[in-house]
């Protein structure tokens, strides 16, 4: 098991405002898909896409990245040739308030897990909402792991059932719902650490979870994640 992923650096053609960075980073990588067949492809069929993006960085004080300025955000995807691909698209696309002037991939192997943190807020949704502190944290920590196995299963192939949650311990370290803005709609998103179990099993899971991303919306830049 590897993945891989693209540190892209970028100069901004106008202000972005930080809440509305998802969309803005989104429409890019869409409109690089858009430029290959196989991507397009991709980019418009339903179900799991096996990548996730984080958002700009380094961070501005005032929460707003500046015109003429450069940055740097990942793209990491558990297909390799996904990721050669999207390297040379995202390099030829010229248009937008965005433009990459360089991108470097990296590879990273499977190794163990003992932790993992978002970066970036992770997305659930219960009941045709999204999920909040009120939903209760057992609700999250099994849609954790629900998603993360379906996700392993497509795309690497069969895994034996796990015997219990990959997670041994999960926090939530944010006290209000963090508020995404994406096209017409607003999203609610959390902060989470989890503690990963060491056997054989959970640790797959788990590193499904750092190429894909954590729970929904990950090609939107939601629940990107860093792992110890």
């Amino acid at each position: 098991m590897t993945y891989h992923e693209i540190i892209i650096t970028v100069l901004l053609n106008e202000d972005i405002p930080m809440d509305k960075s998802y969309e803005i980073l989104s429409r890019f990588i869409s409109s690089a898909m858009l430029g290959d067949d196989s991507l397009r492809e991709l980019h418009e069929q339903q179900g799991y896409k096996y990548y996730v993006l984080c958002g700009l960085y380094p961070i501005e004080a005032d929460k707003v990245y500046k015109k003429g300025r450069m940055y740097a955000f990942n793209l990491r995807g558990l297909d390799v040739n996904f990721i050669l691909k999207m390297k040379r698209q995202v390099m030829a696309l010229q248009q937008g308030s965005i433009k990459a002037v360089a991108a470097e991939i990296r590879q990273q192997p499977y190794r163990p897990i003992t932790e993992i943190h978002t970066l970036t807020p992770a997305v659930a949704t219960i009941n045709g909402k999204s999920w909040t502190r009120e939903d209760g944290i057992g609700v999250l920590m099994e849609r954790i792991h629900a998603n993360a196995v379906k996700k392993h299963r497509s795309f690497y192939g069969e895994l034996p059932e796990p015997a219990e949650n990959f997670i041994e311990v999960i926090e939530q370290t944010n006290d209000k719902p963090i508020r995404i803005r994406y096209k017409n709609t607003s999203l609610l998103g959390c902060k989470l650490n989890l503690i990963i179990k060491p056997d054989e099993i959970s640790q797959k899971i788990a590193y499904t979870i750092m190429g894909s991303g954590l729970l929904e919306k990950n090609s939107i830049g939601l629940g990107y994640c860093r792992a110890k």
